[in-house]
């Protein structure tokens, strides 16, 4: 039986791309004295060179005196594979899955609760920004705990807005200042447009297509909701979220929509290259995490002799220290995405990485040792730094804030503290969610659907199939019951 499930898991292993392991060199043995615990983890490259150095940290230390070594290994498509290992009864010990797998995971039964190992560590809501603890737990059961955050902020290009500042202020509007409300936003953008000869757009003040990865969420700036758990409702066609696809609807209407997905298919979808449309002042202003200011760095940074770029603008990073302020060595900046509600403030989406158990894990106690060590202050510290995130965590040190990548970390620490971030609805179904939600915006930007209309049908579409889920799973529950 035992080679069968070994048969079984490299099988399951071989889908789609390979893998990657990160252990022992070839021809290094194993620890024989330690148990080994098998991490599965999507991340490859920058992010994922920063987690094996917590894997290696862990075992030279916490690991070897508990006798634990945990064995990392790459993947892709790790969702699929876990799924997949857990039906066949070899799933790994830790697996690295992202906040919208969350859910459905622990409503399709496949990961263990956490609760009585987190409070055996001291781990309880008082570490976390409340927020993520939320996120973390779903039906009285902690499911995860975060590797990684991240929240969204307004990206803006002082060196755009610098240029721009008659402009700005003939149309009476700060150039010193990111917009403040959805209403200045859109002031804002008509200013900084800007056409080429033949009439095409050439850059954008705003686009909310682009990068178009929180359309989902929205609604939350317009003070809408998405889901309400107490009534297992979904909540698309309210007035507030109208309001907001009739906004993303202007942008298309203002600016043409042949010219608007001319400009969306010359710029949309480069992001990790030099031509991404914020670092190359293509759009001046974006929606996006706190990592952007290492993609802006990694991007614009330049060979000797040196040269001022989007993150130094005055003198090498290396230097910053001598500036009175840090943050004048950047073209860009970032603040809280305005929102479209007056007195609704510090409006955030929040989003994380996380580390699960898997239901039928082999070594569950020793896979939390090391989900229980990325959680330390200095451990997660260190590794958000490296990933250039916030921390999910309350404590925050000032070396943190002050030897950040991204000189405005503090603004996203700050917006995931807030009473106003919000994260993913605890929706079982979010894959099919999230596919009603993006035909939807489409449909409304492409100008093929009134914005009602659109997410009329798309909430009914969604009840129904939450509908039958709940039903089966009620069903299932009866059946394992009797």
């Amino acid at each position: 039986m035992k080679l069968l499930k070994r048969v079984m898991l490299t099988f399951l292993l071989a889908i789609g791309t390979g893998f990657l392991v990160f252990g022992p060199r070839p021809g290094q043995s194993l620890p024989a004295d330690r148990v080994i615990v098998e991490y599965w983890e999507k991340w490859t490259g920058n992010e994922g060179d920063a987690m094996k150095r917590s894997v290696a940290d862990f075992n030279d230390s916490v690991g070897r005196e508990k006798g634990i070594y945990v064995r990392y290994l790459s993947m892709s498509n790790i969702d699929q594979k876990t799924l997949a290992a857990c039906a066949a009864g070899v799933p790994p010990d830790v697996a690295g899955l992202i906040q919208r797998q969350i859910v459905q995971f622990s409503a399709l039964g496949v990961l263990e609760p956490l609760d009585d190992l987190a409070r055996s560590h001291g781990i309880t809501a008082d570490l976390y920004k409340p927020i993520y603890w939320e996120s973390c737990n779903d039906q009285s059961h902690l499911w995860c705990l975060i590797s990684t955050p991240g929240v969204v902020a307004l990206h803006y290009n002082r060196g755009v807005f610098r240029q721009n500042a008659a402009a700005l202020r003939g149309a009476g509007l700060d150039p010193d200042r990111p917009p403040r409300t959805i209403a200045e936003l859109d002031a804002y953008s008509r200013v900084l447009d800007t056409y080429g000869p033949d009439g095409s757009l050439d850059r954008v003040g705003h686009l909310p297509m682009i990068p178009g990865w929180y359309l989902d969420y929205t609604f939350y700036w317009f003070g809408g909701d998405i889901f309400d758990p107490s009534t297992q409702r979904f909540t698309l066609a309210s007035p507030q979220n109208i309001a907001c696809y009739e906004w993303l609807r202007s942008y298309s209407l203002r600016l043409g929509k042949g010219p608007m997905q001319k400009f969306r298919g010359g710029v949309g979808k480069q992001f990790d290259t030099p031509q991404n449309p914020f670092i190359s002042e293509k759009v001046a202003m974006e929606q996006q995490g706190p990592w952007l200011a290492g993609f802006i760095y990694n991007l614009t940074k330049r060979a000797e002799p040196w040269r001022p770029s989007m993150s130094e603008a005055l003198v090498p990073r290396s230097q910053e220290g001598q500036l009175p302020n840090r943050r004048e060595n950047y073209r860009w900046a970032a603040a809280p995405f305005p929102s479209a509600v007056p007195g609704l403030e510090n409006v955030t989406f929040v989003d994380f990485d996380a580390l699960v158990i898997p239901h039928g894990a082999r070594h569950p106690r020793e896979a939390f040792e090391f989900i229980a060590y990325v959680n330390r202050q200095d451990v997660m510290e260190r590794l958000c730094k490296l990933h250039c995130k916030n921390s999910p965590l309350r404590a925050v040190s000032r070396d943190f804030l002050e030897h950040h990548p991204n000189p405005y970390i503090e603004v996203f620490e700050s917006l995931a503290a807030s009473p106003h971030a919000r994260a993913l609805p605890h929706v079982p179904i979010w894959p099919e969610a999230h596919k009603e939600l993006d035909d939807a915006a489409q449909s409304v930007y492409l100008l093929d659907a009134e914005p009602r209309e659109a997410l009329q049908r798309a909430q009914d579409h969604l009840q129904a199939k939450i509908d039958r889920f709940r039903e089966r799973e009620r069903l299932r529950n009866f059946s394992n019951a009797h």
